[in-house]
């Protein structure tokens, strides 16, 4: 589209002309008395003139001369291409560039990436792309033509760590296969690119509510290690811990086993505990966001509820579950057994069902973000279900995984680039 300045001269000769800067082939703007200039455009009465020249005249039917200038302002507009089809591309795919991470590897091919680094990039190369693009085609059923591919950075171009691409989806695989096929597992060995898959869909991108664990997942510690090192029983605790995590061990009886541990601490040492405990880098930056957003958040945690709502006071969350310790008849110390409901793994899927229910909000509008066993039935509940930085043993069951150094980091699945997120946190 051709931009031009219209000079709008009476018929009068010594009257000065009036300019306006319009483009040739909009609707708006235009004055009145020039509005039957272009006849395709306008419905005007043609006139004719030479295109080739750089400024003509024509005149109106008052008799004023209408001078028509080139701007030297040229857009062009494909209304073909406007709009993205994306009804036939079902499929997104946010890449992460993460050379310094462990890739869990069940049976793929071990791929040496200096050669690729040196040839093609640190970041996410055009050359990944284009890998990923075809890794992807080469899994559709022969007879199902890809419709096309869109592309975008969501850090620094034109050498992005993070990008979105949106794909045609193959359609003799579930998402949950998908995302487990060893050529998927190849590619990211072979580039050092984490691939998060997700639906193209409405609810992808305007989710309402997430969940997340405590432990290892909002903050960094296991909560009942740091009281079992208070009252000097770590090492028991800690390898308790960790086959449950593992799913070696069922939650519940591990968790009374681990609370018998701790019988006779002093009631006070949850208020000793806070100072010391530290939250996830990006925990405080994605909460503030999703907050911003309208989003309702929880804490649904296997741990204890002194911790829990000191995180969801911290965060400024909405919901905190997590289990409840007995006391003393004094309350002065822990007796070493639980009261109340557990919140095993079944649980935290029932409460993220009811808080979901509660407000409106479909399960497919669900986030639930964690690290341990006990977190995949809720993971798979939602609409989306993350492995934060989980062992590997949840990564290979969970929908999602997303190793990283900052829970920030999840506004990338949403689609936010890195302006946006800066954006939103400066709200």
């Amino acid at each position: 589209m051709a931009y031009h300045r219209i000079e709008t001269v009476s018929s009068s000769s010594q009257s000065s002309p009036t300019q306006q800067v319009i483009p040739s082939g909009s609707r708006n703007g235009i004055t009145r008395n020039a509005s039957f200039i272009l006849k395709d455009v306008h419905g005007g009465e043609e006139q004719t003139h030479n295109n080739d020249q750089d400024d003509f005249e024509i005149t109106n039917p008052d008799g004023q001369i209408i001078r028509i200038k080139d701007s030297g302002i040229v857009h062009t507009l494909s209304h073909k291409k406007c709009i993205a089809e994306n009804a036939s591309l079902g499929l997104v795919a946010t890449l992460f560039y993460c050379p310094n991470k462990e890739f869990i590897n069940p049976g793929a091919e071990i791929h040496d990436i200096s050669c690729e680094d040196i040839n093609f990039g640190n970041y996410v190369s055009d050359m990944a792309i284009f890998e990923f693009i075809q890794t992807i085609d080469d899994i559709m059923v022969p007879w199902k033509k890809r419709t096309g591919t869109t592309h975008k950075c969501l850090d620094v171009a034109p050498s992005p760590g993070i990008m979105e691409i949106v794909l045609s989806r193959p359609e003799i695989l579930s998402l949950y296969d998908l995302r487990r096929h060893v050529d998927l597992w190849k590619f990211e060995n072979k580039w050092k690119i984490q691939v998060v898959l997700q639906e193209n869909n409405i609810c992808r991108r305007f989710k309402r509510l997430v969940v997340f664990d405590m432990d290892s997942t909002l903050i960094q510690q296991e909560v009942i290690d740091e009281i079992a090192n208070y009252m000097g029983v770590k090492d028991e605790v800690s390898a308790i811990t960790a086959r449950a995590m593992n799913g070696e061990l069922d939650f519940t009886e591990s968790l009374r086993q681990r609370v018998a541990l701790l019988e006779g601490t002093p009631v006070t040492v949850f208020e000793s505990l806070k100072p010391s405990i530290t939250f996830t880098p990006g925990a405080r930056e994605l909460t503030k966001a999703l907050k911003t957003l309208g989003y309702k958040m929880a804490v649904l945690s296997g741990g204890f509820m002194p911790l829990a709502d000191y995180v969801k006071e911290e965060l400024g969350l909405d919901y905190a579950y997590a289990n409840m310790l007995a006391v003393s008849d004094d309350g002065t110390q822990l007796t070493g057994e639980l009261i109340g409901d557990i919140i095993h793994a079944e649980r935290k899927a029932e409460l993220l069902e009811q808080i979901a229910a509660e407000n409106g909000i479909a399960l497919k509008q669900v986030i639930a973000i964690g690290d341990g066993a006990n977190d995949l039935p809720m993971m798979i509940k939602a609409g989306l279900g993350i492995a934060f930085n989980a062992k590997p043993s949840v990564q290979l069951l969970a929908p999602c995984r997303l190793n990283s150094e900052t829970l920030q980091d999840v506004l990338y699945l949403l689609g936010f680039t890195k302006l946006e997120q800066t954006q939103l946190l400066e709200v």
